[in-house]
């Protein structure tokens, strides 16, 4: 069955692993087709339990000349006193960046002495790369891409990327992400690029499996207009895939799948 949201495609697999082969495939033939036509691309990932899938399936991907191409993270945690084993660049280093070897990777400071200046330098580093080729991404249980967060962010935001403080439903999230279970507490604020520079990338890929993220994605379908109440409600105006499985996926649509 044909399935979008909004202008977004949607495919449903049967469990994480599944969804993360799927969206692994679809990126990497993405990115031999740039690479036929450009000396270099630029691609921004996330990080998190939910993306861990995609980014080990993409790491064994062939055929990609990962030394013509230049990797973002999209945000990290700020906490001066945080263990680098619990940032988002050490898990995306882990699973993909260690393993592929790109020309360059890009990560937030997480423990800059000024998390503000951080958040300016990054924001010229991007700048100076100039646009972006494909986005890889999530949606957080409170709604939020990257760390952008319901009424704490601005879909024509002029900064790329600003400091930002975690909701409650982040925090419970990051409760439960077995990557954040040794560290004792969770970090209070967050260092992120804006909405405007996630939906002006070409290629925009978005990946949710998991139970705890079904309320969430229950809560977006019905939505019909994007709003800063639920962030991940611009994806409606993306031209982009968004991978979902049948555990995080509405119960209707998955009645819907059934009867065809």
């Amino acid at each position: 069955m044909d399935m979008h949201y909004g202008k977004t495609k949607v495919f449903i697999s049967k469990d994480d692993v599944a969804l993360g082969k799927l969206a692994a495939s679809d990126v990497a033939d993405k990115i031999r087709e740039l690479l036929d036509d450009h000396a270099e691309i630029r691609i921004i990932f996330a990080a998190a339990e939910s993306q861990m899938t995609f980014l080990d399936a993409l790491a064994v991907e062939k055929n990609i000349n990962w030394q013509r191409i230049v990797c973002f993270n999209v945000d990290d945690f700020y906490d001066t006193k945080m263990p680098e084993e619990f940032t988002c660049g050490h898990l995306t280093r882990k699973l993909l960046y260690d393993k592929v070897s790109p020309k360059q990777v890009h990560l937030i400071k997480y423990n800059a002495p000024d998390p503000e200046e951080e958040a300016m330098r990054f924001e010229s580093v991007m700048r100076l790369e100039g646009g972006f080729d494909i986005l890889c991404q999530g949606i957080g249980i409170s709604g939020h891409l990257a760390l952008n967060e319901p009424f704490d962010c601005d879909f024509y935001d002029k900064a790329w990327v600003r400091v930002v403080s975690l909701t409650e439903h982040s925090k419970t999230q990051l409760r439960e992400d077995p990557n954040f279970k040794a560290l004792g507490y969770i970090p209070l604020k967050g260092i992120t690029m804006t909405i405007p520079v996630l939906m002006a990338v070409r290629n925009i890929y978005t990946m949710v499996p998991f139970s705890l993220k079904r309320p969430i994605l229950e809560k977006l379908f019905m939505q019909k207009i994007p709003t800063v109440e639920l962030p991940a409600s611009v994806l409606l105006e993306a031209d982009g895939k968004l991978y979902i499985d049948r555990n995080s996926c509405p119960q209707n649509l998955l009645e819907k799948e059934s009867k065809v």
